[in-house]
């Protein structure tokens, strides 16, 4: 396989070409997307491999988008760049390795590479896509404010309180913001004000809390209520620890109510963080599910995965009730239950159910069925994933623009064409 590297010159380049397995060892670099589309247009480039650190690296992408027949790529991910990562997914790369670059995770990826152009001889429909980066994710808008206010509120010693569905990562924007302060190598005491572990939280306000400790008050809404003004009296008085709490969207509907005491939602909550549930951040979900699914893969000690394209298409399009511990638990179910490299949007067909609760081994129908009732959801997705233009829409799902055509009228889908 003839691969061509993309990728600035850098000490990294060098790391990632030491990474290579042996049969690429003599592979062509380029070091601009210019000099990268002149290559290719030479014609004899089966894959390339491209490094998201060169400055022109989503522009080449654009270009090879529409290009005829399309040329395998892999993207090796930049991490102070963690948006073009998801662009590059959105654009088609089959995988993206993170850095450092390992020589397993090269080796996973060209494999996902092969099993993609298998898929695609026995069937002319199937896609490709890829991974994603480390840390808190968010590439959408309402995620971009969250983690912005995160890195400002970091170096401060004001109370935070985090509103947000369970499931959205309330526990780990707290974690970010005690990992991001100044403080980061003292004590972050998680207490879980549900579980009845308010004799934790007793001993702690009794005593002296360690200078620069954090405590993180896990669903403040349900503290019993002496616990409750214990708790405001002691964030009110001068101290060297730092007080988080996390609760439901609705808790003013509980201090309405007199069930939270509406002194202790304003000592602690000087700072508000609303995080959106992961329904109405689709966009991020391609990222979230590819990284999920590789981590997955490293805890299980088996060989890296990928999504199809159409796969992605269609978690994206799931409303994750359970947001994404949910989408988590479906990834690890795919990483373990799937023996290729390549999950296709089959195989999430078959893990999840209609409520999209995850499947235990006794859903109802067949999969043509299950496939048959979300064909109508998906399709729609992918228009207004590609805004309308019917020509892209159509490549993405594997048919022709007339089929496309036929396919919306046969669904009964309202729709605006655009090109």
């Amino acid at each position: 396989m003839n691969l061509l590297i993309l990728s600035p010159p850098s000490s990294d380049r060098a790391d990632i070409v030491a990474a290579l397995p042996s049969p690429f060892d003599r592979a062509a670099i380029v070091e601009t997307a210019a000099q990268a589309t002149s290559r290719v247009a030479q014609g004899g480039i089966e894959l390339v491999l491209l490094d998201l650190a060169a400055s022109d690296a989503l522009r080449f992408l654009r270009r090879q988008a529409s290009a005829e027949p399309r040329i395998p790529v892999i993207c090796v991910a930049d991490r102070r760049r963690p948006d073009a990562s998801s662009e590059a997914l959105r654009l088609g790369v089959v995988d993206v390795v993170g850095r450092p670059v390992r020589a397993d995770d090269l080796t996973s990826a060209m494999g996902n590479v092969r099993e993609l152009a298998r898929i695609a001889e026995r069937a002319p429909a199937a896609p490709d896509l890829g991974e994603a980066t480390d840390g808190m994710f968010g590439t959408s808008p309402a995620m971009r404010d969250v983690l912005r206010i995160v890195r400002r509120v970091a170096h401060s010693r004001c109370g935070v309180l985090i509103l947000g569905e369970r499931g959205t990562g309330r526990g780990m924007v707290a974690h970010a913001i005690h990992a991001q302060g100044s403080h980061r190598d003292r004590p972050f005491v998680k207490i879980v004000c549900g579980d009845g572990d308010a004799d934790g939280l007793g001993r702690l306000l009794d005593g002296d809390a360690a200078e620069g400790v954090t405590v993180y008050l896990e669903d403040l809404g349900e503290l019993p209520p002496d616990m409750q003004a214990r708790l405001e009296a002691r964030v009110e008085q001068p101290s060297g620890a730092r007080f988080i709490a996390s609760a439901k969207p609705r808790l003013s509907d509980l201090v309405e109510r007199g069930a939270v005491r509406r002194g202790l939602v304003e000592s602690i909550g000087t700072v508000r963080i609303d995080l959106p549930p992961l329904r109405q951040r689709s966009q991020d979900v391609p990222l979230l599910a590819t990284y999920f699914l590789k981590e997955a893969c490293r805890r299980a000690d088996i060989p890296s995965k990928t999504f199809s394209r159409s796969a992605l298409t269609l978690l994206a399009a799931l409303p994750w009730r359970g947001n994404a511990g949910e989408l988590r638990s479906l990834t690890e179910r795919l990483a373990v239950l799937v023996t290729r490299g390549v999950v296709l949007m089959e195989d999430v067909l078959a893990n999840v159910r209609l409520d999209n609760a995850e499947a235990v081994g006794h859903s109802r129908g067949t999969l043509r069925e299950a496939r048959d009732r979300f064909e109508r959801e998906y399709v729609t997705a992918v228009l207004q994933h590609h805004k309308g233009r019917m020509g892209a829409a159509a490549r993405e799902l594997g048919i022709e623009r007339t089929n496309l055509y036929r396919k919306i009228k046969q669904l009964n889908i309202r729709w605006t064409v655009s090109e």
